[in-house]
């Protein structure tokens, strides 16, 4: 081969080379490379925007939200477990359950104390002689700061429910007892006085520490387990068990009767029972949902919550040496009988003579 011709083939590639580099043109067949691949560089990201939802945005959904909870948590609240289906199978008088049974029902072991106001003064023909002279025996055991005699306290509570009843013309007994039905097991429960409106309005439930104690003695002796029961010591800041039974059992009695429930769909019951040393008299109201009674009856697993407030009437007042019109005690008592005396009218006449016997017999 001519030399020359050799030199000028090797010129003529590299000029070709070169002339590719300059135009950034790649040859067919790019020549192998021992050096690993390179990746492309590149910029970093930018972050990313914020959420575009403003602090006010979020505050109001976050205050729905509690809103929805809180309406939840009230719903839940409302009813309860049905704790009769499970007393129904305890064979325990309802006046010797144990206190875990407020827990059960949904009573709070204590309830806070509201002292009660006086209204309009009652007509001092309403007032009889034997219901001042009731009083006037209280009033000198509180003034000469003794322990009031149980006795007295019972005898001016049912003069005063006679009074009040003699001057309406309302029948008012103060001998009714109540049955707290348990699925299939009745089971009669009584206060000390029952005072109910013709008979089958029962009202209001009358109790002291000694008529605790002694129907807690006979429920032991029903039980054939002890003769003799623990002393009670009625607690004028908790709730006893017996105290919720009869609210119970006498709302089953408005219903076992036909009473009419309010316009709110309730019945109303009352129990009364003196303080430690008898000068206040500690009245707890139970507001039984229609509905509840209804799901007792029909043995339903959950019931609406039964309502309880607690309050406080003074039994002698500053001013009530000489006139009684004022007393708070007193006015409660006779808002009690208009109560059960108009429930009375609404209620549908029994098929059979009604009388203090009634509420013992035909069962």
């Amino acid at each position: 081969m001519d030399p020359t011709a050799s030199t000028l083939g090797i010129r003529a590639l590299k000029e070709q080379h070169c002339w590719d580099a300059a135009n950034h043109t790649t040859s067919p067949e790019p020549a192998m490379s021992t050096q690993p691949p390179q990746l492309a560089l590149t910029a970093p990201l930018p972050p990313a925007p914020p959420l575009s939802i403003s602090v006010a945005a979020y505050g109001r959904v976050t205050r729905k939200d509690r809103r929805k909870s809180r309406r939840a948590s009230a719903a839940r609240d409302e009813y309860i477990a049905n704790p009769l289906k499970m007393f129904d199978h305890i064979v325990i008088h309802p006046v010797a359950w144990p206190s875990e049974a407020l827990r059960w029902m949904g009573v709070p072991r204590t309830l806070p104390v509201t002292p009660s106001t006086a209204g309009a003064e009652l007509e001092q023909a309403a007032i009889s002689a034997a219901l001042r002279l009731a009083y006037k025996s209280v009033a000198e055991q509180i003034a000469r700061g003794h322990k009031v005699a149980r006795e007295d306290l019972s005898s001016f509570v049912i003069e005063a429910f006679a009074s009040f009843a003699a001057a309406r013309k309302i029948s008012i007994y103060s001998r009714a007892k109540a049955y707290l039905s348990l699925g299939d097991l009745r089971v009669r429960v009584e206060p000390k006085h029952g005072f109910s409106g013709r008979g089958v309005v029962p009202a209001l439930a009358y109790l002291d520490e000694p008529f605790r104690k002694t129907q807690r003695e006979k429920a032991a002796n029903w039980r054939s387990t002890r003769k003799e029961c623990r002393e009670v010591c009625q607690d004028d800041h908790n709730i006893d068990v017996m105290d919720v039974v009869l609210l119970l059992a006498m709302a089953q009695e408005h219903r076992r009767w036909g009473v009419p429930p309010d316009a709110w769909g309730n019945h109303t019951t009352r129990v009364m029972y003196p303080s430690e040393k008898g000068e206040t008299m500690i009245v707890l109201t139970a507001v039984t949902p229609a509905e509840t009674l209804a799901g007792i009856h029909a043995g339903h697993d959950t019931l609406k919550r039964i309502t309880y407030t607690r309050r406080t009437y003074a039994v002698v007042g500053a001013n009530e040496r000489e006139v009684l019109g004022t007393n708070p005690l007193l006015q409660l008592i006779s808002a009690v009988v208009d109560e059960a005396g108009s429930l009375a009218e609404k209620t549908p006449t029994p098929r059979w003579p009604i009388g203090p016997w009634a509420w013992t017999t035909h069962f």
